[in-house]
This record gives structure tokens, sequence and C-alpha cells, in this order.
């Protein structure tokens, strides 16, 4: 599940929600490998999921605008790591 998770991190990153991706990628529960491929850090992700969890839904229980706005800011940016992946992908041909 969290390795389609992962996939899928990449594809809402090219609509503009990169915050996912971050948060899970600083916390470890994504890395990079030597060779440029991302995995998932399967003895991290739960509990960075479950922490990524908690901030966001706390932040609209709370209706706080400002702890949204910190949290976009700080994750909602397309990293090196996240551009060069995206610049990677883009070179895929899909067939219809």
């Amino acid at each position: 599940m969290y390795v389609s998770f992962l996939a899928g991190c990449f594809r809402s990153v090219r609509f503009g929600q990169a915050l996912q991706f971050n948060w899970l990628f600083e916390k470890g529960a994504f890395f990079q490998d030597s060779d440029g491929t991302f995995s998932v850090n399967f003895s991290k992700v739960e509990g960075a999921v479950e922490r990524l969890s908690r901030e966001i839904l706390t932040i609209q229980a709370r209706g706080d605008k400002a702890a949204a706005g910190c949290l976009l800011e700080k994750y909602g940016t397309v990293t090196p790591p996240l551009r060069a992946a995206l610049q990677k992908l883009e070179s895929i041909q899909v067939e219809l």
C-alpha cells in the first residue's frame, strides 16, 4: 500500500501537492537510492503518515490558518530531489 502511495505522490505533485511527499521524505519514510529511485522505509512510514495526518487534522479542527500557511510554506514546494524525479517522469511516453 505504501509503495502505491509513494507512486501516487508523484502524480499528485504534478497537480501542486508536494506537502505529503516532502513531509514523508524529511521524516525518512521515503528515501532516495543512489541510482535516483525512491523507496519506502517500512519501519518509518506508518508513524510518519500518522504524524502527518494528526498535524493536518489538528490544524483543520482548530481552523488555524496561520499554521496551515506555515505547513504549506515549509513542505509545499518542489524540492531538488522531487524536481529531478519529476523531470525523469516527464520523459516516460504513455500510450492511450
